[in-house]
């Protein structure tokens, strides 16, 4: 998937939003309402804690944050173009995809963008940066760095550290539903509170989960037939 092509992906998903400039508005406010409503809910675990899992107010905001920006990605970039896969299995429009020279993943998982969505990330983005200065924390280009690399899909648990959860939910969380893969430790490299070596295996689980994707979808077309069967 060449930067030429996501490009071309970029444009012709922004000529076509353009013609529907409120739903710009709608999702401004709804991430909005959104935030909100957890920093109403975070101000309520507060009045009762100074700390939630080993992590201040600020510092959860950080990642209520990061939350919204990940949330931002899953919407504007993975789901509009894997949402409509299984039809297109069904309905044969796979088969097109499939004989264009270029790399059949990529191209289903970018080339349907909610343009407008990427407001979630920008204010999600912006929410953990005004965290961060109010903690008088300012990253280092390794822990920015770091968090790029990080920086993957979300599960809606997530909004919270994964130290906060019982130990059998930390478990799930953890091994079985990798939500602290996904947003605990992103915000723990802006924060400063991320260790090397979980940085490391936070690393080694992100490029398992790749090659894991890569040889799952191999697999699937091996056994992909083609609408008419």
């Amino acid at each position: 998937m060449t930067v030429r092509l996501l490009g071309a992906f970029w444009r012709i998903n922004l000529a076509e939003e353009l013609q529907y400039r409120a739903n710009f508005i709608a999702s401004v406010l709804g991430t909005l309402f959104s935030m909100a409503t957890a920093l109403l809910t975070l101000a309520l675990f507060f009045r009762h804690t100074s700390a939630l899992g080993g992590w201040d107010y600020w510092e959860i905001v950080v990642l209520l944050g990061v939350f919204n920006a990940l949330t931002g990605v899953v919407e504007a970039v993975l789901r509009p173009g894997i949402g409509r896969l299984a039809g297109e299995v069904r309905g044969g429009g796979l088969d097109l995809v499939l004989v264009k020279p270029v790399d059949a993943q990529g191209f289903v998982s970018f080339r349907h963008l909610d343009i407008w969505r990427f407001a979630d990330i920008v204010l999600g983005l912006g929410l953990a940066g005004y965290a961060l200065v109010r903690l008088h924390h300012a990253p280092s280009f390794a822990q920015l760095g770091a968090f790029a690399v990080l920086f993957d899909a979300v599960y809606e648990g997530a909004r919270y550290p994964v130290s906060a959860y019982p130990g059998a939910l930390r478990f799930l969380f953890v091994y079985l539903i990798p939500i602290a893969w996904t947003t605990t430790i992103p915000a723990s490299a802006l924060t400063g509170r991320l260790r090397p070596e979980i940085a490391l295996a936070a690393a080694l689980v992100a490029g398992v989960a790749f090659t894991l994707a890569r040889a799952l979808w191999r697999a699937a077309l091996k056994r992909y037939t083609g609408a008419s069967g």
